[in-house]
């Protein structure tokens, strides 16, 4: 198809030509990235202050100082994960702030990279079990020996279950807060962004 064909196709469509509403969608969803921005401001300190808090566990559980060096080498490998989790989480917060609304694929980009920061949130979260689970492990064995029960076989199944229930509630928690937290304003950034494409 050569230039006039193109030229006499153009001529030959409705002369009415109606600007879309995408300027206004893309206005709107700067309210959504402003909640993202807000939660994450909120989180961010939480989450330090609370890694730093799991450092006490010891004395605050008062663990004997034999179990310390358990305790602290899976907090030390905790840290170093959540060190890098936490970089991600700020490197996410800067882009977001460099968003200006005026492009519907930086909107896209926007949205996408929340999407993997929601994976992300969740893969930190399981990454965080095996700590959950030393830290469990050594809770329930210290309050069974200062009972002077030991580990007898139904005091190993009790730990085998209470691990396990633990665990179920720790994962199901990290998706849900997930959710909660950043997924309504997912599924907005994708509601103005499929209507963009309409």
């Amino acid at each position: 198809m050569n230039f006039d064909q193109l030229k006499e196709q153009w001529n030959n469509e409705d002369s009415n030509v109606t600007i879309p509403d995408s300027i206004k969608q893309l206005k709107e969803s700067k309210h959504p990235i402003e909640k993202i921005q807000k939660s994450m401001k909120k989180e961010f300190p939480m989450q330090i202050l609370a890694i730093i808090l799991m450092g006490f566990f010891p004395l605050q559980f008062g663990f004997p100082v034999s179990q310390y060096i358990i305790y602290y080498i899976s907090y030390t490998m905790m840290v170093v994960i959540s060190s890098y989790y936490l970089f991600g989480f700020y490197k996410f917060y800067r882009q977001t702030e460099l968003y200006t609304g005026n492009t519907k694929n930086s909107l896209w980009k926007i949205y996408h990279e929340l999407r993997l920061n929601m994976e992300r949130y969740q893969s930190f979260g399981f990454l965080l079990l095996p700590h959950f689970l030393i830290t469990i492990g050594l809770f329930i064995y210290n309050i069974l020996e200062k009972k002077g029960h030991g580990l007898s076989n139904s005091n190993q199944f009790f730990l085998i279950i209470a691990v396990l229930m633990g665990t179920l509630l720790l994962v199901a928690s990290i998706v849900s807060w997930t959710k909660y937290i950043y997924g309504h304003q997912a599924r907005q950034l994708e509601t103005i962004l499929n209507e963009m494409d309409e």
